[in-house]
Parts: C-alpha cells; structure tokens; sequence
C-alpha cells in the first residue's frame, strides 16, 4: 500500500508551535468553562474552551487527493486540534489498516525532532487507532487517530514543558489578556501561585489536554462497511472483486527492470467498475513499486458482467489483485 506521505500531518505541528503563547498550571479548569462543539458534517462532537478557527485544504498524496477539514483552538498556553479527512481509497484488510495506522504519527516526530514517548493501539466504537505522545524541549504533543471506515480522525493537544514555562509564564498570562480571554488567564495564574513548581503546573496542562482528547466522540452514522449501497443505489463498496465475473481480463505487462532485479509479488489495485462494467478507475494500493503501473493499466482494460441492485445498474468499487511471478 502506498503511504500517505509524512507532510501529511506536518501543519498540525507547525501551527501547535506557532499558534502557543504557553500553557497553564495546575488544576482542571472549571466544568463551566468547557463548550461543546459539534461538527454535523464531520459526524464527531468534542469539548473545547471556545470556538474553534475552521480551515479546510487540499493535500497531494500519492493516494489521490485528500481534502482536510481542521478545528484549532488556542487557549493561552495550550493548542486544540480536531481534523477529519476521507480518504480516497478504502483500506479493507486487516494488514492494509494495519500499515495505515502504524506509520501516521511518524511525521510530526520527523519535522519536530522529538522523542517518541509511547505509542498504543486505542479503539473508539470499535474503530481502530492509535494514541501517541512526542516531546521536544518546549512541547509535549499528544495525539490520538482513529480509521473509521474511509474517514481518519486526528485529535491533537500541545502543551508547554515546565523548561518553557518556568522562563516565560508571565508572558503567556500577558498574551492570554491580550487575546480577551481575562478569565483564563486569572485562573492559570492563582493556581500558578499554588503549584510548587513548573513541573507541576506542565502536569496540570497534561491533564487539560487529556481531558480534551477524551472528550471527543463519535456521532451520526459512520460505519465501516464491507458491503454496501448507498442512499441512492448508485454504488456498492465490496472487499475484493470477483475474477470469475470478468468478460475480459488483460494480464499485466512485466517490467524488463523488474525481471533483472528479481522483482516479483502480488499488486493490489482498488477498481472503480462501472454500470457497463467497464473499470473507470484503477489506483494500486499495495505491492512493489516496479509492478505498481503495469497492474493498474491491465486493470483498466478489464470489462465485467454488468452488477445490479434491485434491479438497477451500479457502480462497482473494490479490489483487484495481480501476481507477478518469475519464471
């Protein structure tokens, strides 16, 4: 499968740095402060300390394109993040969801040049995730991620390190009043007079930032389907498409680079069929590199039995697999 590249995720981090003015000390702030904000479009609901900034853009993966709807809220010494994006493949075997999620958090510990704290297999209603933790000598940066179907959630907290705090506290107190958020700010400084020290006050940010994170839900009716059709009975999701159903079926041209260097194994390309039952669009999801471009355009030169729903004509989306082997 192809990886999304690392610059994925990489504005996440860069605005958590650019966006914080510092954190705060101790205790969790006041239930009254919390507001709920709910997203209908991205199907999720969350807590936050106000309202979120919404940005929306368009990333160039070697998947396709993928359009990432982003929620930030910055209080003071903190940054909030949800982000939402729909894939334009669907990851439907265990391995493949695997890979997926195994490597999405090695960006932000790229561009930052943190250490990986921990990393753990989280779900959430059953969907898979993972939950991550980075530190850098200013920032301690947790993320949680989740595949739900063809959707992928990011929730984010960055919080100041006590070394950050214990040098330039007053100043986020400062910023925090400028920005109009005068409560905060008083709360974040009579609980500094009681921390004993900055190390404590980085713990109370930490908590903030978990209480966040797991405030997060899922709502609407987002599932991860192995066979579906849609509202409209224009489609249907299946795991692998049947050979056996091909009129005509196109055998991959072997790359001459590949045969030297030995290359061989199974590509996995996912197919668009149409009504007719022609393939309108084929993307190689899995397998060497070499073999990637011959499998894809073979596909596209396989013609299947036309498919119904209730009687009526639809679109096919699945997988396709080919083998090279040497001979």
């Amino acid at each position: 499968m192809k990886r999304i590249p690392q610059s994925f995720f990489l504005t996440l981090f860069v605005f958590a740095i650019s966006g914080f003015a510092q954190t705060q000390p101790r205790p969790i702030i006041p239930e009254e402060f919390w507001k709920e904000f709910s997203s209908t479009t991205g199907s999720f609901k969350v807590k936050l300390l106000g309202n979120p900034t919404e940005t929306s853009t368009t990333i160039e993966s070697s998947l396709g394109k993928i359009r990432r709807h982003t929620f930030t809220f910055g209080a003071g010494f903190a940054t909030f993040l949800v982000s939402y994006s729909d894939l334009p493949v669907i990851l439907a075997e265990p391995d493949q969801v695997k890979e997926f999620l195994d490597h999405m958090h090695e960006g932000e510990v790229s561009f930052v040049q943190g250490k990986l704290l921990s990393m753990t297999e989280i779900e959430l209603d059953g969907y898979p995730g993972r939950d991550f933790i980075v530190e850098t000598p200013n920032l301690k940066f947790r993320m949680r991620y989740y595949l739900v179907g063809q959707r992928f959630y990011q929730i984010a907290a960055s919080t100041l390190t006590a070394g950050f705090l214990a040098a330039d506290f007053q100043r986020g107190l400062d910023d925090l009043e400028k920005q109009g958020q005068k409560d905060l700010a008083k709360i974040f400084r009579e609980n500094a007079n009681n921390a004993n020290n900055a190390a404590e006050g980085a713990r109370s940010l930490e908590i903030i930032a978990d209480e966040f994170i797991a405030s997060f839900k899922l709502t609407g009716k987002l599932v991860n389907k192995v066979i579906t059709v849609d509202e409209k009975r224009k489609a249907i999701e299946v795991k692998k498409v049947d050979p056996g159903s091909a009129l005509k079926k196109v055998a991959p041209a072997y790359p001459a680079e590949a045969k030297a260097t030995g290359v061989s194994g199974k590509v996995e390309a996912q197919v668009t069929i149409s009504e007719e039952g022609r393939v309108i669009e084929a993307i190689a999801i899995s397998g060497p590199e070499l073999l990637r471009e011959p499998a894809v355009q073979a596909a596209k030169e396989w013609v299947f039995k036309p498919t119904k729903a209730d009687n009526m004509p639809v679109k096919v989306r699945g997988i396709l697999t080919f083998n090279f082997e040497l001979q």
